[in-house]
């Protein structure tokens, strides 16, 4: 058997695959009928519309045969997405590269095959839609014209999914949007105009107009929290160019956030301890890794005072696992529950009365599952919190 080399650009291929977001969806009845009819046009038993993913061959629409995904070694499609055109196999039992294939040897019992590739708009070939039959045979001409056509309608179906996918990720970015505008943003510019309302029309005094700020200042240092995180996501969702990621020095990341962000701690009494290793580095998006670490960082110092706060990281199956810990106030499970849920999410005020939104958490877990990684948190109420996340660890070789 001949396994099938990888195409040149398989990582820009697989790239654009996992653009349409169609791998392991449910069946479609537009691609079952292409399906269908190339099956019927071809004079087939087997028809499938086939895409290759990393280590295997994914039926998203199926004629003939009942199981899901084969793998990508024993794929007659791996072959196909290698060239441009139709690959027709008239006898597999006589061709070298199939004759002792375990889809020829076994079920199905190919003999026949014939696959056109799936090309995108940019020329990547995901897939291919194949007609497949237990004797040998061969196709007319008319029926090669007939499955080049349908292969063709198979990428337009992908491309029109595509388009209604990204109508509704921006549908709901924009109930985002307004939530988080309408009711986040909001609330602290309601609090310094009643306020400024409430010294205008009783003439306070200045000692009361003054003992009033500090709970406008958390207001604003609040939102402008908020703002910034807001401004980060609405970029990663609307940026184009995706994920920039490279290799990164988590520890020298940390060192520049907890500078910039001392007096915040200095003025909880937190110490800050950065244990993570000077060696480690991970691939991921500079910018979005800031972001997280700085939320959690800020999460932390918000809910303990007079204590300490650690960034560390160990290596977890080639994945580098961070956790920032703090002796804070700790959470129940049901503070537990709502925190990365974007209909239930909530913010209890902090040791220093600092308000929040909840919003910055949600970021974090947005950046960092883009990046490849989990996020998740431990917790004991009057004992600290743990926030852990993990991204791909680069190994020199």
């Amino acid at each position: 058997m001949e396994i099938a080399s990888k195409p040149a650009n398989e990582r820009e291929r697989l790239n654009a695959l996992n653009e349409y977001h169609i791998l392991d969806t449910p069946a479609e009845r537009d691609f079952d009928e292409i399906a269908e009819l190339a099956s019927l046009i071809c004079e087939t038993p087997i028809s499938t519309v086939t895409l290759i993913d990393d280590a295997r061959q994914w039926f998203k629409a199926k004629v003939g045969i009942e199981v899901p995904e084969t793998h990508r070694d024993h794929a007659f499609c791996s072959h196909v997405i290698n060239q441009d055109s139709v690959m027709v196999v008239p006898d597999a039992t006589k061709d070298v590269r199939f004759h002792d294939n375990p889809l020829v040897v076994g079920k199905p019992d190919i003999r026949f095959y014939a696959g056109m590739p799936l090309v995108t708009p940019d020329g990547f070939n995901v897939g291919t839609l194949c007609v497949i039959d237990t004797e040998p045979k061969n196709l007319l001409p008319h029926q090669l014209f007939a499955l080049q056509v349908l292969s063709k309608q198979v990428v337009k179906q992908m491309e029109l999914r595509k388009k209604i996918f990204e109508l509704e990720q921006l549908n709901d970015t924009h109930r985002k949007l307004l939530s988080i505008i309408g009711h986040d943003l909001r609330s602290p510019l309601t609090s310094l105009y009643g306020l400024l309302e409430l010294s205008e029309k009783y003439d306070l005094p200045p000692d009361e107009f003054k003992a009033k700020l500090p709970e406008v200042r958390q207001g604003f240092t609040a939102a402008n929290a908020l703002l910034n995180n807001l401004l980060e996501w609405a970029t990663s969702q609307f940026e184009h160019n995706g994920i920039k990621r490279k290799l990164l020095s988590l520890r020298h990341i940390v060192d520049q956030i907890v500078a910039d962000n001392q007096q915040q701690f200095d003025r909880k009494k937190n110490v800050v301890e950065n244990s993570i290793d000077a060696a480690c580095q991970v691939l991921a998006d500079e910018h979005m890794m800031r972001t997280v670490l700085r939320n959690l960082l800020m999460n932390a110092n918000k809910f303990t005072g007079n204590g300490r706060i650690t960034i560390s990281n160990r290596e977890v199956n080639a994945m580098a696992e961070i956790c920032i810990a703090d002796t804070g106030v700790g959470m129940d499970q049901q503070q537990l529950d709502k925190m990365f849920n974007w209909d239930k999410r909530s913010s209890t005020k902090g040791t220093g009365g600092e308000r929040g939104s909840g919003f910055g958490l949600l970021v974090s877990q947005e950046f960092v599952e883009k990046n490849g990684g989990k996020i998740w948190v431990e917790s004991t109420v009057g004992e600290g919190s743990k926030f852990y996340f993990t991204l791909h660890q680069y190994h020199p070789q």
